[in-house]
């Protein structure tokens, strides 16, 4: 992330837009204040101190990546961000969208973005085991993956991770009571946040 890096060490503000689906607005837990977006800005400004970073959160739910690059001009490009981290995938899945179109409106979000010397972080599904049985998740995450490492974008792993969480038990994301879904998802995001975090800080050094 050398455009991040550079701002960071001239201890410049740094703007991050955060563009993705209900996950990225914290739907499930309640609040924007809950979602990853925040836990991340909560978690660079202790490590960034010197450097004003605002991470702005333009999460809408149940849109294709090709509608999240037609919301690019007015809700990416516009804010003037040195990282776009892009979380999509779980739409395109779940209404079937024909994988060389999602690919194609992958590296034309790149494109632009790099254009304007923008650094790019993905992120990929959630997982629980309910929706991956119905759901046919692993075309889109290889192709997210691809699109990824032919760009030498790094993708992070949110699908893997969070079936790991599954199967070790760490949370479960089937059968939670009604009561209880929205301080499970909380408790995600603030996990995924911090992850990204650590992220990002190792891709700085």
């Amino acid at each position: 992330m050398p455009h991040l890096s550079d701002r960071l060490r001239a201890r410049d503000p740094v703007k991050i837009v955060a563009i993705g689906g209900a996950s990225t607005t914290g739907a499930a837990a309640g609040s924007s204040e809950l979602a990853y977006p925040h836990r991340l800005q909560e978690i660079l400004d202790r490590w960034y101190p010197d450097a004003p970073i605002n991470v702005v959160n333009k999460g809408v739910p149940r849109q294709t990546a090709e509608q999240m690059l037609e919301r690019f001009p007015s809700d990416v490009i516009a804010e003037d961000p040195v990282l776009v981290i892009w979380e999509t995938g779980t739409t395109d899945a779940v209404r079937g969208v024909e994988i060389d179109d999602f690919a194609a409106a992958l590296q034309g979000g790149i494109d632009q973005l790099r254009a304007r010397s923008v650094d790019i972080l993905f992120i990929d599904m959630q997982f629980s085991h309910s929706t991956a049985t119905v759901i046919d998740f692993e075309r889109y995450l290889s192709t997210l993956h691809r699109v990824g490492e032919v760009n030498e974008l790094y993708v992070f792993p949110r699908f893997e991770m969070m079936r790991y969480w599954s199967e070790q038990n760490v949370f479960n994301f089937d059968e939670v009571p009604k009561g209880e879904r929205a301080s499970l998802a909380a408790s995600v995001y603030e996990c995924v946040g911090r992850k990204l975090a650590e992220a990002i800080r190792l891709a700085l050094q």
